[in-house]
Protein backbone atom coordinates (compact mmCIF):
# COMPACT_ATOMS: atom_id res chain seq x y z
CA UNK A 1 0.00 0.00 0.00
CA UNK A 2 1.25 3.59 -1.07
CA UNK A 3 2.56 5.32 2.29
CA UNK A 4 1.49 8.40 3.55
CA UNK A 5 4.16 11.18 3.36
CA UNK A 6 3.09 12.48 6.95
CA UNK A 7 4.63 8.86 8.27
CA UNK A 8 8.46 8.19 9.07
CA UNK A 9 8.88 4.58 9.81
CA UNK A 10 12.65 3.54 10.40
CA UNK A 11 12.93 -0.11 10.95
CA UNK A 12 16.44 -0.04 11.72
CA UNK A 13 15.48 1.97 15.45
CA UNK A 14 11.52 0.32 15.09
CA UNK A 15 9.90 3.80 15.35
CA UNK A 16 7.16 4.98 13.31
CA UNK A 17 5.53 8.62 13.71
CA UNK A 18 2.26 7.41 12.97
CA UNK A 19 -0.14 7.16 16.41
CA UNK A 20 -1.11 3.79 15.93
CA UNK A 21 2.49 2.98 17.13
CA UNK A 22 2.22 4.45 20.56
CA UNK A 23 -1.33 2.96 21.39
CA UNK A 24 -0.16 -0.77 20.09
CA UNK A 25 0.73 -2.89 23.13
CA UNK A 26 3.49 -4.50 20.64
CA UNK A 27 4.90 -1.30 19.54
CA UNK A 28 3.56 -2.52 16.03
CA UNK A 29 2.17 -0.36 13.21
CA UNK A 30 1.32 -1.38 9.63
CA UNK A 31 4.27 1.01 8.31
CA UNK A 32 6.82 -0.86 10.20
CA UNK A 33 5.58 -4.29 9.00
CA UNK A 34 5.25 -3.37 5.46
CA UNK A 35 8.81 -1.63 5.52
CA UNK A 36 10.45 -5.32 6.19
CA UNK A 37 10.67 -8.53 4.00
CA UNK A 38 8.59 -11.54 4.89
CA UNK A 39 9.80 -13.66 8.08
CA UNK A 40 9.91 -17.22 8.53
CA UNK A 41 7.72 -18.64 11.23
CA UNK A 42 10.97 -19.66 13.17
CA UNK A 43 11.25 -15.76 13.84
CA UNK A 44 8.06 -15.68 15.47
CA UNK A 45 9.25 -18.28 18.03
CA UNK A 46 13.16 -16.46 18.82
CA UNK A 47 12.20 -12.91 18.86
CA UNK A 48 12.15 -11.41 21.57
CA UNK A 49 11.37 -7.89 22.88
CA UNK A 50 13.92 -4.91 24.12
CA UNK A 51 13.71 -2.72 26.75
CA UNK A 52 15.45 -0.01 24.70
CA UNK A 53 15.36 1.06 20.77
CA UNK A 54 14.81 -0.90 18.86
CA UNK A 55 12.02 -2.85 21.08
CA UNK A 56 12.24 -5.26 18.08
CA UNK A 57 15.54 -6.97 16.54
CA UNK A 58 16.18 -9.87 15.06
CA UNK A 59 18.54 -10.62 12.12
CA UNK A 60 15.84 -11.33 9.71
CA UNK A 61 14.04 -8.36 10.64
CA UNK A 62 15.17 -6.68 7.13
CA UNK A 63 14.16 -3.56 5.04
CA UNK A 64 12.71 -4.09 2.27
CA UNK A 65 15.15 -2.16 0.41
CA UNK A 66 17.70 -5.23 1.38
CA UNK A 67 18.32 -8.21 -0.34
CA UNK A 68 15.72 -10.94 0.02
CA UNK A 69 17.09 -14.49 1.07
CA UNK A 70 17.22 -16.48 -2.05
CA UNK A 71 15.27 -19.83 -1.67
CA UNK A 72 16.25 -23.01 -0.52
CA UNK A 73 19.10 -21.18 1.76
CA UNK A 74 20.13 -22.91 5.07
CA UNK A 75 18.70 -20.87 7.53
CA UNK A 76 21.43 -22.10 10.17
CA UNK A 77 24.37 -20.95 7.53
CA UNK A 78 23.24 -18.02 7.36
CA UNK A 79 22.23 -16.92 10.95
CA UNK A 80 25.76 -17.97 11.40
CA UNK A 81 27.23 -15.24 8.92
CA UNK A 82 25.01 -11.92 10.05
CA UNK A 83 26.46 -9.29 12.30
CA UNK A 84 24.03 -7.19 13.63
CA UNK A 85 22.75 -3.95 12.13
CA UNK A 86 24.35 -0.60 13.15
CA UNK A 87 23.17 1.19 15.80
CA UNK A 88 23.31 4.81 15.96
CA UNK A 89 23.77 4.38 20.14
CA UNK A 90 21.07 5.82 21.49
CA UNK A 91 18.97 4.80 24.30
CA UNK A 92 21.62 1.87 24.08
CA UNK A 93 23.93 0.56 26.99
CA UNK A 94 26.72 -2.07 27.48
CA UNK A 95 23.63 -4.16 29.10
CA UNK A 96 22.11 -4.10 25.72
CA UNK A 97 24.95 -5.37 23.92
CA UNK A 98 25.20 -8.52 26.24
CA UNK A 99 21.69 -9.08 25.54
CA UNK A 100 22.15 -8.89 22.02
CA UNK A 101 25.01 -11.30 22.31
CA UNK A 102 23.15 -13.76 24.44
CA UNK A 103 19.67 -13.39 22.58
CA UNK A 104 22.37 -14.36 19.73
CA UNK A 105 23.60 -17.22 20.99
CA UNK A 106 20.71 -18.67 21.84
CA UNK A 107 19.08 -18.51 18.42
CA UNK A 108 22.11 -20.16 17.07
CA UNK A 109 21.74 -22.78 19.98
CA UNK A 110 17.98 -23.28 18.75
CA UNK A 111 19.21 -24.00 14.98
CA UNK A 112 21.80 -26.11 15.92
CA UNK A 113 20.37 -28.88 17.39
CA UNK A 114 18.14 -27.51 20.02
CA UNK A 115 15.62 -29.44 21.64
CA UNK A 116 12.70 -30.16 19.49
CA UNK A 117 8.67 -29.12 20.34
CA UNK A 118 8.07 -32.34 21.85
CA UNK A 119 11.49 -32.59 23.33
CA UNK A 120 11.02 -29.01 24.91
CA UNK A 121 7.13 -29.45 25.87
CA UNK A 122 7.79 -32.88 27.66
CA UNK A 123 10.82 -31.67 29.86
CA UNK A 124 8.77 -28.47 31.06
CA UNK A 125 5.78 -31.37 31.60
CA UNK A 126 8.03 -33.76 34.02
CA UNK A 127 9.29 -30.29 35.86
CA UNK A 128 5.95 -29.25 36.85
CA UNK A 129 4.84 -32.70 37.75
CA UNK A 130 7.82 -33.01 39.86
CA UNK A 131 7.47 -29.70 41.50
CA UNK A 132 3.65 -30.36 42.09
CA UNK A 133 4.24 -33.87 44.26
CA UNK A 134 6.90 -31.59 46.20
CA UNK A 135 4.28 -29.00 46.78
CA UNK A 136 1.38 -31.76 47.60
CA UNK A 137 4.84 -33.11 50.13
CA UNK A 138 4.23 -29.33 51.45
CA UNK A 139 0.56 -29.42 52.92
CA UNK A 140 1.68 -31.29 56.07
CA UNK A 141 3.73 -28.73 57.48
CA UNK A 142 1.15 -25.77 56.52
CA UNK A 143 3.50 -23.28 56.17
CA UNK A 144 1.88 -19.99 55.44
CA UNK A 145 5.66 -18.64 54.24
CA UNK A 146 5.64 -21.32 51.25
CA UNK A 147 2.68 -20.55 50.06
CA UNK A 148 3.09 -16.79 50.50
CA UNK A 149 6.60 -17.37 47.95
CA UNK A 150 4.62 -19.99 45.47
CA UNK A 151 2.27 -17.07 44.82
CA UNK A 152 3.96 -13.95 44.65
CA UNK A 153 7.13 -16.34 42.45
CA UNK A 154 4.32 -18.24 40.64
CA UNK A 155 1.81 -15.80 39.83
CA UNK A 156 2.45 -15.47 36.26
CA UNK A 157 2.23 -19.16 35.91
CA UNK A 158 -1.05 -19.61 38.17
CA UNK A 159 -2.64 -17.15 36.12
CA UNK A 160 -2.17 -18.59 32.97
CA UNK A 161 -3.33 -21.98 34.34
CA UNK A 162 -6.60 -20.45 35.57
CA UNK A 163 -6.79 -18.63 32.26
CA UNK A 164 -6.12 -21.71 30.05
CA UNK A 165 -8.42 -23.94 32.25
CA UNK A 166 -11.37 -21.03 32.48
CA UNK A 167 -10.92 -20.93 28.58
CA UNK A 168 -11.67 -24.99 28.70
CA UNK A 169 -14.21 -25.04 31.41
CA UNK A 170 -16.14 -22.34 28.49
CA UNK A 171 -15.45 -24.06 25.51
CA UNK A 172 -16.55 -27.21 26.96
CA UNK A 173 -20.15 -26.03 28.37
CA UNK A 174 -23.32 -26.06 26.18
CA UNK A 175 -24.41 -22.42 28.07
CA UNK A 176 -23.17 -18.86 27.15
CA UNK A 177 -20.76 -17.71 24.46
CA UNK A 178 -17.36 -19.30 23.74
CA UNK A 179 -14.39 -16.72 24.64
CA UNK A 180 -12.93 -14.73 22.25
CA UNK A 181 -9.40 -15.00 20.92
CA UNK A 182 -8.56 -11.31 22.10
CA UNK A 183 -10.73 -11.61 25.06
CA UNK A 184 -8.74 -9.72 27.89
CA UNK A 185 -9.68 -12.48 30.53
CA UNK A 186 -8.48 -15.52 27.92
CA UNK A 187 -6.18 -13.95 25.78
CA UNK A 188 -3.09 -15.27 27.22
CA UNK A 189 -4.29 -19.08 26.27
CA UNK A 190 -4.72 -18.63 23.03
CA UNK A 191 -2.75 -21.10 21.83
CA UNK A 192 -4.15 -23.66 24.46
CA UNK A 193 -6.08 -26.03 22.96
CA UNK A 194 -9.63 -27.40 25.16
CA UNK A 195 -9.32 -31.07 25.95
CA UNK A 196 -12.31 -32.83 24.60
CA UNK A 197 -15.12 -33.57 27.08
CA UNK A 198 -14.82 -37.48 28.51
CA UNK A 199 -17.89 -38.17 26.88
CA UNK A 200 -16.35 -36.86 23.85
CA UNK A 201 -13.14 -38.97 24.38
CA UNK A 202 -14.71 -42.15 24.83
CA UNK A 203 -17.00 -41.72 21.81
Amino acid sequence: MPLNEAYRPDVKKWVCTCPALVVNRFLLCKHLVQAVQPVPPIFFLEVKRRRTAPVWKHCLLKPCEEEALPAGDDLGSVVAGIDDPEEDGSGSDSGSDEDDEEDEAEMRAALQGGLTYEEAMNENITKIGDFLEGLRYQVQFRDRRMLQVLEREGGSFLRLADACLSKERRMRSTRGESPTTWEPQTSVAMFYRSRPARSDANT
